[in-house]
């Protein structure tokens, strides 16, 4: 008897919107092809439950003393935010726009974190007006511009600083911290900062921040930086004789999107930061880590149909409905090597491939392209495909401007019922805001 092969990447992410053997991808409980039929394509749906099921065991692995912030930057939809509020996180943002969404949302000020290298001061005055709890300072000129806006508006913003450690994170795709970074203050600079926040009484020192990367696979790694954080704030309260009651140890949990990805071992990571926040011993400080595409990215997929196909020198294309401008993500925007997000049809999704495609948007643009050579079914003009892993880095990281095609409408399906949370773009909302002289 044959061993049964291991579930791949694409049966793991479809094993999240329906069971193996259905006929039909659904999301949240609602065929993928009748949504479609109702909002129209291309279109992003989210699974309410999935948003909460995946906060739920992000907080019972980190345990009771950490407090998760939602990063509203992998997912600015304030639907999807109110769901993760009301299911018990904060929210991370960076920028003026974002404390907007996260307000409509239901965010108490005081929830917010605001991270960021180039605070204006637009973000200075509507984060204070907010009573935001903690602006994350990434450098001393930013504090010496929030400092004076502070002493002209009479304000009294809550500060951590950013620390950008001395060694970069192991195991993170994009590293954020270590060495020369635009982000966070190096550490040898920290001391004299705090000093001078705190001398200068002009903001409330509450404590300190990191993110040393993104796309994090290796859980002790990530844990043992965590660690590092509380080391360096316990010998930098030593040193300036003055508490740092708040430490954010940022996120970065790693999605797996591709074959070949490890998964993140998130009770390895918690079980090592719960054990790092018991030897603290501080019942009086308070702990932080912001995510964002851990928490969205399982619960989102992009719909799109075929619009055409064709066969080029022997090999088959679906021109699809959707591309790189709503999906940036799964078009390699920001990857140094493509790699295909997973693909599915709608109707009988675990249908074994028989055919090579390559499948692209409708961009006059050689970049606008989803996958080569990807193994599918063979389909045709008119079928429903499904991008998984969707939830994050869609449309807020696409160029959405390009050949001004209207928006896709995003849905959110919650207890079998869908509600559109964008509307769909028009044609004419290529002219939004032009003048002519």
């Amino acid at each position: 008897m044959q061993p049964t092969p291991p579930p791949t990447r694409k049966d793991l992410a479809l094993a999240e919107h329906v069971p193996p053997g259905a006929r039909e991808l659904a999301i949240g409980g609602i065929a993928a092809e009748e949504l479609a039929g109702r909002f129209g394509t291309p279109l992003y749906v989210f699974a309410a439950e999935i948003l909460r099921r995946t906060l739920a065991r992000v907080r019972a692995a980190l345990g009771p003393r950490v407090r998760v912030l939602y990063a509203l930057k992998a997912n600015p939809n304030a639907a999807l935010a109110r769901v993760l509020r009301l299911a018990g996180a904060g929210a991370e943002i960076a920028s003026a726009g974002e404390i907007h969404v996260a307000r409509a949302a239901g965010f108490a000020g005081a929830d917010m974190h605001f991270a960021g290298p180039g605070k204006n001061h637009e973000d200075f005055a509507l984060a204070t007006a907010t009573g935001l709890g903690t602006l994350n300072l990434e450098s001393e000129a930013e504090y010496t511009a929030l400092a004076a806006f502070a002493r002209a508006k009479g304000a009294r913003p809550g500060v951590a600083v950013r620390v950008n450690p001395k060694d970069a994170m192991a195991g993170s795709r994009m590293k954020m911290g270590g060495g020369s970074k635009k982000f966070g203050v190096d550490e040898p600079e920290l001391l004299p900062l705090l000093r001078r926040i705190r001398r200068e009484d002009v903001c409330t020192l509450r404590g300190l921040h990191v993110y040393a990367g993104t796309q994090s696979f290796d859980a002790a790694a990530w844990a043992a930086n965590a660690g590092h954080l509380v080391d360096l704030a316990n010998g930098l309260e030593r040193d300036l004789g003055a508490p740092l009651a708040s430490l954010n140890f940022g996120g970065g949990f790693g999605v797996a999107s591709f074959e070949g990805d490890p998964d993140f071992d998130l009770e390895r990571a918690g079980a090592g930061l719960q054990d790092r926040i018991a030897r603290d011993a501080r019942p009086d400080r308070t702990y932080w880590v912001e995510l964002g595409r851990y928490l969205t990215a399982p619960a989102g997929v992009y719909l799109t149909r075929v619009v055409y196909a064709k066969t080029s020198q022997g090999k088959r294309h679906l021109i699809l409905d959707g591309g790189m401008h709503q999906h940036g993500a799964a078009a390699g925007l920001g990857s140094v090597i493509r790699r295909a997000f997973p693909m599915v049809p709608a109707r009988e999704p675990w249908r074994t491939g028989a055919e090579r495609y390559t499948c692209g948007g409708p961009l006059c643009t050689p970049a606008d392209e989803f996958a080569a050579d990807l193994l599918l079914p063979e389909l045709h003009a008119g079928d429903l495909l499904a991008i998984l892993v969707s939830g994050a880095y869609g449309l807020t990281f696409s160029n959405t401007m390009f050949l001004s095609h209207p928006a896709p409408a995003e849905v959110l399906v919650d207890g079998g019922q869908a509600w559109v949370v964008r509307e769909r773009g028009r044609p004419e909302d290529a002219l939004r805001g032009q003048r002519l002289p």
